[in-house]
């Protein structure tokens, strides 16, 4: 498994159980509209965390093997 796979299951797991704990109170309070925008700004957030470290891991990797080369 590589570092940035870890980091966002870790930040997934957080999002859900922070949805789960807090998402619930909000639509027992009627605020369905503020759960569905928070939940779709999380989403948002990891999926593009997964690409940025997914990259930043692409580039470290390519840099290693230049080292490597020289």
């Amino acid at each position: 498994m590589k570092k940035y796979q870890l980091i966002i299951g870790l930040i997934t797991i957080y999002a859900l159980f922070m949805t789960l704990y807090f998402g619930l109170d909000l639509l027992k309070e009627g605020q369905s509209i503020r759960f569905w925008i928070t939940l779709t700004v999380e989403a948002l957030v990891i999926i593009l965390a997964y690409f940025a470290l997914k990259k930043r891991d692409y580039y470290r990797e390519q840099r290693k093997k230049e080292m490597k080369d020289l």
